[in-house]
């Protein structure tokens, strides 16, 4: 399993507690930490990268939701948002 960081910002219903069950719903584990907005995610190694994306991208609010994905074992940073030239693109920072 690789774990990630998820800070959101905008999720559907603007709850992240029915944003964690929806992406538990699509085999996902996840917990809600501390900190509002943000979710520890653990991905199963038989789920792909895309169908990782494809799963928190229906968690945002189509026009202003945006996701910041941290991955603790490569340390990399992928933003998502809806907003801007690339609405729904997983760049690398």
């Amino acid at each position: 399993m690789r774990r990630y960081f998820a800070e959101f910002n905008r999720v559907t219903s603007d709850n992240i507690r029915i944003a964690a069950k929806k992406l538990a719903r699509q085999g996902l584990s996840v917990t809600v930490l501390a900190h509002k907005t943000s979710l520890l995610i653990e991905k199963p190694d038989s789920m792909s990268w895309s169908e990782l994306k494809d799963a928190l991208r229906s968690v945002l609010q189509p026009r202003r939701g945006s996701v910041m994905l941290s991955s603790e074992t490569t340390g990399k940073t992928f933003i998502c948002r809806y907003g801007g030239n690339r609405p729904g693109d997983f760049i690398l920072q």
